[in-house]
């Protein structure tokens, strides 16, 4: 029911947007300096990847039944919410007194997104490792012989020289 709602909502609003925005020039053109239309639309956009995102990450936290794959998952998916703040952020600082601000603003996120591409890394890791079969005692045997032979090939080198 809820996500029902966040998907009706996001609908709305992305739908309202180009609407508004298209409002907005036929008739207020000059009334709002573009700066402060971009904050607005951002903030719109902003409104509905928020409650969206945290309702994914929420219900990876409430049904983790694979908890090897889906803690890197949440870390991954903390990167829409975190992204969507700094570029709002961002985007309200830059024009004002608090410029330097938005710099340091966005050199944390870029912090963030190396520990996100690490943690897709671990995540890629972590499924082929648990993906794939573990050998059976037919394999291990023969991998078993065929590097006793290999080693008795050395050593029978060795041994010749």
């Amino acid at each position: 029911v809820v996500f029902v709602f966040f998907c009706v909502l996001a609908g709305l609003v992305l739908a309202a947007l180009p609407l508004g925005i298209w409002f907005y020039y036929d008739h207020y053109q000059g009334a709002i300096e573009a700066h402060t239309l971009g904050w607005l639309i951002s903030s719109c956009v902003v409104g509905v990847t928020l409650p969206i995102s945290v309702w994914e990450i929420v219900m990876h936290l409430r049904y983790m039944e694979s908890p090897m794959l889906q803690v890197p998952i949440v870390r991954v998916l903390w990167m829409v919410p975190i992204y969507a703040v700094d570029s709002w952020l961002a985007l309200r600082f830059s024009w004002t007194e608090y410029r330097t601000l938005s710099l340091y603003i966005n050199t944390a996120r870029e912090c963030y997104e190396a520990f996100v591409v690490y943690n897709f890394l671990v995540f890629l890791a972590r499924y082929v490792a648990l993906s794939s079969p573990p050998p059976d005692a037919q394999q291990r045997a023969t991998l078993n012989t065929s590097s006793s032979s290999s080693n008795m090939n050395v050593q029978s080198l060795g041994s010749t020289s």
